[in-house]
């Protein structure tokens, strides 16, 4: 009787875990997802239905959003010799990102110096951005995207990003069907970013581009389509051949206006001759009518302030962040330091 009365419970328990997983994707939020692919793409009901019944929850993402060191560092705030310190520059500018940087670049290079030829878009920019976002590829995700981009659009974890992780969503399955992949294998970041370059899902389609010649492009597999695609993708988003991304001003410029400045958009907003005028100098020679904003970061101890150019912010349309943008150019200069 016992033994009964034990199973009985157990199944009661098992069955009311399952019923409250599905419940969470048993909303009217994606009854109108699933119409809404119906209609505007033909995508069969049941299969979506199916895809949203076989959900393991993630109920922890935001946790993850919240520990994203664009949130929570600094860029080097802490001193040289503290072993347990972690700053933006530490975790990315590492001597493993550049030693395999170089080794990426040594044995992809001929497919680099082809992507920089077309883009215009310099190998080391590129390498850099592989590296800083999957480690050239050894850190790929293990989020299963389907679960993550229905939890954060119509699910648990929905907040007030969630026509973006909607538009994601739909976004993804779309590019699961054009290339015959299954929705329910697919990993990737707790985000949604996918590949070796983690491109969202919209990206991978409007930016991914087949650069090996094998009519399908591959960021999993294919670093020639990783790396055609990263070029790609920074030159249709404002990418200058041969422009600068940083310039350094001259160390007796006012550091208090410099302060100022540096609190505004990344976005170059004010013309060099304007900047000139504030006697805010650089020792390269630039175009009066060009427009700049003024970056900051702490170097040793020392505020070294720069005027970002159009390239440095083009980074930061691939990840929208200062750091990130400081990272790529840094990790960058060091690989093709260690590469000459």
């Amino acid at each position: 009787m016992k033994s009964t009365l034990f199973t009985v419970l157990l199944a009661s328990i098992i069955l009311n875990a399952s019923a409250n997983a599905s419940n969470s994707y048993n909303t009217e939020d994606v009854t109108k997802f699933i119409d809404y692919m119906a209609k505007k793409h033909d995508y069969k009901k049941n299969d979506l239905r199916n895809l949203f019944n076989d959900i393991k929850e993630e109920k922890k993402l935001k946790k993850f959003f919240k520990k994203a060191p664009e949130r929570r560092l600094t860029w080097n705030g802490c001193e040289q010799n503290e072993k347990q310190c972690i700053n933006y520059k530490r975790l990315f500018v590492t001597d493993h990102n550049i030693k395999n940087g170089k080794l990426f670049l040594d044995e992809n290079y001929s497919n680099l110096k082809r992507a920089s030829e077309i883009f215009g878009v310099p190998e080391e920019i590129i390498v850099a951005i592989i590296g800083i976002e999957t480690r050239y590829g050894k850190n790929l995700g293990n989020f299963k995207t389907f679960d993550t981009l229905a939890s954060l659009s119509v699910g648990p974890n929905k907040g007030r990003r969630a026509k973006f992780y909607r538009e994601e969503l739909e976004n993804f399955l779309l590019l699961c069907r054009e290339n015959n992949l299954d929705p329910s294998s697919i990993k990737g970041s707790y985000a949604g970013a996918l590949g070796k370059p983690q491109f969202i899902s919209s990206s991978y389609r409007n930016y991914a581009i087949d650069f090996d010649g094998d009519s399908y492009a591959d960021l999993w597999s294919s670093n020639a389509d990783v790396i055609g695609s990263v070029a790609n993708y920074l030159e249709k988003n404002g990418w200058k051949r041969d422009g600068l991304i940083l310039t350094d001003l001259a160390v007796d410029s006012n550091e208090k206006t410099l302060e100022m400045l540096s609190k505004k958009t990344y976005k170059p907003h004010t013309k060099y001759i304007d900047y000139a005028n504030m006697n805010l100098k650089t020792s390269l020679i630039l175009n009066a009518n060009e427009k700049l904003s003024v970056i900051k970061r702490l170097e040793g101890q020392s505020n070294v302030y720069s005027f970002g150019h159009n390239n440095f912010y083009t980074i930061t349309r691939y990840n929208r962040s200062r750091l990130y943008a400081l990272a790529v150019f840094t990790l960058a200069q060091e690989i093709k330091m260690a590469s000459q």
